[in-house]
């Protein structure tokens, strides 16, 4: 049977009537397969409770005068009253986490935190507390990194921004650091270089971790794949869901639609668990692109999150939007380029209907307990 023909072919049609009965290397490897699958995709949900997913933003600004590096750190409420409770008062220790969290070095030498101010309150609710570091020589080059907050809120975004220490309202860089990326390296504090290209390359890495590092969406993208029939329904699949998410991705971050992540988060979850299920128990797919486009756009809100409090600068919109939503596409491509050759392989034998069966089943199972914990717990 040539490739074409079994990719045509129903998905969870008995195979010994097309073939000889199952050879044991198949089913060794089909087994192997489906038991890494279900081990990864409950390591997914077990990680994802494991962490507070607040989605969180922070953000600071640093001026540069010789050897002294001001740091004004701003302080979310929601991370705050964390951190009260966690020290309990206790200022020396909540300053000591500060200070520790952040490390600034030039020159390959690290800056020293010599004052730490008392957090501020602002009438947003925000804190901001002034860090003064002394360097052991004139800083020139900076390099930033920071654990601060990831340890509450493992979806934490901190922007940070370098400003000029004459004009303080004048920004020459700025970065984003996240979980996965938390560091930032400024060649020249002085001369901001080019700062569209660098804001470009920052928001397209933000896409790129959102959608890697959001366990849903990588498995609503691999229960839409599992049951495609050929690779021309599987294009039309990925690029449905491109479209209805960019669609109301945009929509929602120029603030023409609304939804709270309260109802979003257990949506996505929903659209995972109907969309296994579904998997398992319906026999003609031909339309799973028009149910694709329905939940890509609700799963475009629920990417809107880490980029709408991030961009300030209303210059910045449209480039922003662009290189997340860019970020989010290769992030994509490479989901499906990664279970490409496992699907291809399984497509050449009888495993595939019995790998479908298991893996959709382990996912079903892990979007209702989502939509559970998103609702109840």
């Amino acid at each position: 049977m040539t490739t074409t023909r079994i990719w045509q072919q129903n998905p969870f049609s008995n195979g010994s009537a097309v073939r000889p009965l199952m050879r044991g290397s198949h089913l060794w490897a089909v087994i192997t397969f489906t038991f890494l699958f279900t081990f990864t995709s409950l390591y997914m949900a077990h990680t994802a409770a494991a962490h507070e997913n607040i989605g969180s933003k922070s953000a600071s600004i640093i001026t540069v005068d010789g050897k002294r590096i001001d740091y004004y750190l701003n302080i979310p409420p929601e991370i705050f009253s964390v951190l009260e409770g966690e020290y309990e008062g206790n200022d020396p220790y909540l300053k000591e986490y500060l200070s520790e969290g952040v490390v600034l070095s030039t020159w390959d030498s690290i800056c020293t935190p010599v004052e730490v101010g008392e957090p501020v309150l602002q009438e947003s609710g925000n804190r901001i507390v002034h860090i003064v570091y002394r360097c052991p020589r004139e800083v020139e080059d900076l390099d930033i990194k920071s654990s601060l907050f990831f340890d509450i809120d493992s979806e934490h975004v901190h922007l940070v921004k370098v400003a000029d220490s004459r004009n303080p309202s004048k920004f020459v860089h700025d970065g984003t650091l996240t979980m996965s990326g938390n560091s930032f390296k400024i060649a020249d504090v002085k001369s901001p270089g080019n700062a569209t290209a660098r804001r470009a390359g920052r928001f397209f890495s933000l896409g790129t971790e959102h959608i890697l590092g959001g366990y849903d969406h990588i498995l609503f993208i691999l229960s839409v794949i599992f049951v495609t029939v050929s690779f021309g329904e599987a294009v039309k699949v990925i690029t449905s869901f491109t479209v209805a998410h960019s669609l109301t991705l945009a929509l929602a971050f120029f603030g023409v639609i609304s939804l709270s992540p309260s109802v979003v988060e257990p949506l996505i979850a929903l659209s995972i668990a109907y969309v296994a299920f579904e998997n398992i128990f319906k026999k003609n797919y031909r339309r799973r692109w028009l149910l694709t486009f329905a939940f890509g756009l609700i799963h475009g809100l629920g990417f809107v999150g880490p980029l709408k409090e991030i961009t300030i600068s209303k210059g910045e919109l449209l480039m922003s939007l662009f290189s997340f939503n860019l970020g989010i596409e290769a992030g994509q491509v490479l989901i499906v380029g990664i279970i490409a050759p496992a699907l291809y392989y399984l497509a050449k034998n009888e495993t595939r209907p019995l790998f479908v069966r298991w893996a959709s089943a382990c996912i079903g199972v892990i979007g209702v307990y989502w939509f559970i914990e998103r609702t109840v717990l």
